[in-house]
């Protein structure tokens, strides 16, 4: 049984090593997208101060600007002193851009762009899809998966790990160094594998199950305004703030023909470390503005309150720059354990094939010798 998990992990591991590699490089990137957005464009990441004007003036501002798009979604700005996000398409189209707008003063700090435009989103994209739509999510569902099975196949196989945990034999030979860095980079890093390939499957699959009965886009093309542009925002947003205790919204949906309604995504003020952002709704007419209903993630099923913990596991971004530095430096263990493991299988294979060859050698001896035999005797 352990021979067999041994040769299990070793083939899956080459297999998943080249999509792994990516999939680990990337997230350990994305750990701080937000931090390399602001490195990269500062000019369109910040705001000017940190006070808002109201939303319903930055909204009819936005409008103003852009007379051709129709905005589909506004993302708050995380920090005080940072920008919005703005998702908007073109009339005529149902093709999703984005630009961000200074709170501040509801001035455009960039043009309507593709999401891949912006070289976080391109890795954000590479990450999900390895930038080959819904085949890439079937990979990148099926390393999630293996990835789970590598991190508990391999602590099987090391169940006594604390006896040579901390042993590297860097004077012996290259491949006993990589065999002991990959067998202490997989204890420590298998804690976090777990949560990684586990939420990465749960959302890459749950995203192919919703693709299988999804609409052509074609008839969601955007042709007018969805909702009564006379709706005060800013009432929706006070009313939304009472209808949940502490309801801070973070991130608002505008209407489309796929999406009737006005939502507000958001959370508790004291939402607690591992909840995010997102997960309480309160929705509202697009007509009237009235509230048609409210979801509360606090008194939610057991399953949903449990998904919900999911993006904050995954990025590591629910308990400041320690933890994230720890994703960040874990998330990498596995482009260095896909690395020496290929390394370890390559330096295998000569040896192996010149054992092989002895074999050989050895039965074509031994075949010539009872030949011989044989003819003498006769």
């Amino acid at each position: 049984m352990r021979r067999t998990l041994w040769k299990w992990h070793g083939w899956l591991g080459l297999f998943t090593a080249l999509p792994l590699f990516i999939v680990a490089l990337t997230g350990s990137l994305l750990v701080f997208k937000a931090e390399i957005d602001q490195w990269l464009m500062p000019e369109i990441v910040y705001a000017e101060n940190s006070q808002r004007l109201p939303f319903d003036l930055l909204v009819k501002q936005a409008d103003k600007a852009l007379p051709d798009y129709e905005i589909l979604a506004w993302d708050f700005a995380k920090e005080p002193g940072q920008s919005d996000l703005v998702y908007s398409a073109k009339y005529g189209s149902y093709d999703w851009t984005l630009f961000y707008v200074d709170p501040s003063n509801a001035r455009l700090l960039s043009e309507p762009a593709p999401y891949n435009d912006y070289f976080t989103n391109w890795v954000l994209d590479l990450h999900q899809t390895l930038l080959a739509d819904h085949y890439g999510l079937m990979i990148t569902a099926l390393v999630s998966l293996l990835l789970i099975f590598l991190a508990l196949s391999g602590f099987i196989l090391h169940k006594q790990f604390w006896r040579t945990f901390f042993t590297l034999r860097w004077n012996k030979s290259l491949r006993l160094f990589l065999s002991d860095g990959h067998k202490m980079l997989g204890i420590i890093g298998a804690p976090l594998f777990l949560i990684f390939g586990f939420t990465g499957a749960w959302w890459n699959i749950e995203h192919l199950i919703e693709e299988i009965d999804e609409p052509d886009p074609a008839q969601f093309i955007i042709t007018q305004a969805y909702y009564n542009k006379g709706i005060n925002l800013d009432s929706v947003l006070t009313e939304a703030s009472h209808a949940i205790d502490k309801f801070e919204t973070h991130f608002v949906r505008f209407p489309d023909k796929s999406y009737p309604g006005i939502h507000l995504f958001g959370s508790a003020s004291d939402k607690g470390m591992i909840r995010s952002d997102y997960g309480s709704i309160i929705s509202f007419d697009d007509q009237s503005g009235k509230q048609t209903s409210a979801l509360d993630v606090t008194k939610s099923p057991a399953l949903y309150q449990f998904t919900d913990t999911f993006k904050p596991l995954h990025f590591g971004d629910f308990a400041g720059l320690t933890v994230k530095i720890i994703w960040c430096v874990v998330g990498f263990f596995p482009c260095l354990m896909a690395l020496s493991g290929f390394i370890m299988w390559r330096k295998r294979r000569p040896a192996k094939s010149r054992r092989q060859s002895q074999r050989r050698a050895s039965t074509i001896s031994q075949a010539k010798a009872r030949k011989q035999a044989d003819l003498t005797a006769s």
